[in-house]
């Protein structure tokens, strides 16, 4: 990189280079798959860690965070620090990455600046992925709270955002294909009831019930909880809520979506 340019002589900065390294790309025609969701880390590295140790990464085919890695974001220097490098060190520079942003990444002077340390080809924090059975849908939930919260000075613009991405949503789950094809659905999110919306939640819902939306994951709660479909509740879906202190491993084949929630400290939370 040239940090002055002249005609004679410019001036360049110091050069820098990594190793070569390779992944495995998401494969849909893959008769099976299995990933590990882990959730609201707040910047605790040695929480990160812990995670990464219950996670067994020679048969994961890549990671869920389902967001809230931080409390706030305040420079590239924490980004990296306190989520990043422990993060990458555990996925090797092999095992892809899917995130959720949670509301706490909203939050602080380098927030806006996220996407270019996680970006999605598709130019946004909502996106779908294909892995053998299972047809991933990674939303973003943003706030918990309204717009106009006199904490966020008015900077907050999330319903025209939210708005673009459950039209976004609609079209998907009725023109992409792989919606109806692949075996199971699954949608990875960070909070449980999808955000602040100022029209409520319903209209998100009824998206994922004529989806046949058969698994929604988050967190945001910091404890795990579990709702199944039935009679007593709004949805057609079953709803994991991962716990700050626990992974979940899906396993899917095309006939079967197992779901084991383990706790740092070795207890099974729920199979």
């Amino acid at each position: 990189r040239f940090v002055k340019l002249r005609a004679y002589w410019p001036d360049k900065g110091l050069s820098t280079e990594s190793p070569l390294y390779s992944l495995t790309t998401l494969d849909p025609n893959r008769p099976t798959t299995s990933f590990s969701v882990v959730t609201d880390t707040h910047e605790d590295i040695p929480r990160i860690r812990a995670l990464n140790k219950m996670i067994d990464w020679a048969t994961t085919d890549f990671l869920v965070h389902t967001g809230d890695a931080f409390h706030w974001i305040d420079s590239e220097e924490q980004l990296f620090r306190n989520w990043l490098e422990p993060t990458t060190a555990a996925l090797d520079h092999r095992i892809p990455l899917m995130y959720a942003r949670g509301n706490h990444e909203l939050r602080g002077p380098f927030a806006r600046e996220l996407f270019g340390y996680v970006p999605p080809i598709e130019g946004r924090f909502y996106y779908a992925r294909d892995s053998g059975p299972v047809h991933l849908m990674v939303l973003d939930t943003t706030e918990d709270k309204p717009d106009d919260t006199n904490v966020y000075s008015k900077l907050n613009r999330t319903e025209e955002y939210r708005a673009q991405e459950l039209a976004w949503l609609r079209a998907h789950v009725e023109t992409d294909a792989r919606v109806k094809a692949a075996p199971f659905r699954v949608i990875a999110m960070h909070q449980p009831k999808w955000g602040w919306l100022a029209e409520g939640n319903a209209a998100w819902i009824d998206v994922a019930d004529a989806a046949e939306v058969d698994l929604v994951i988050a967190g945001h709660t910091h404890r795990h909880s579990y709702t199944p479909p039935g009679p007593d509740v709004a949805h057609t879906y079953h709803l994991l809520v991962v716990g700050q202190d626990q992974v979940a491993r899906v396993d899917a084949t095309a006939t079967e979506l197992k779901v084991v929630v383990t706790g740092t400290d070795g207890t099974i939370v729920r199979t």
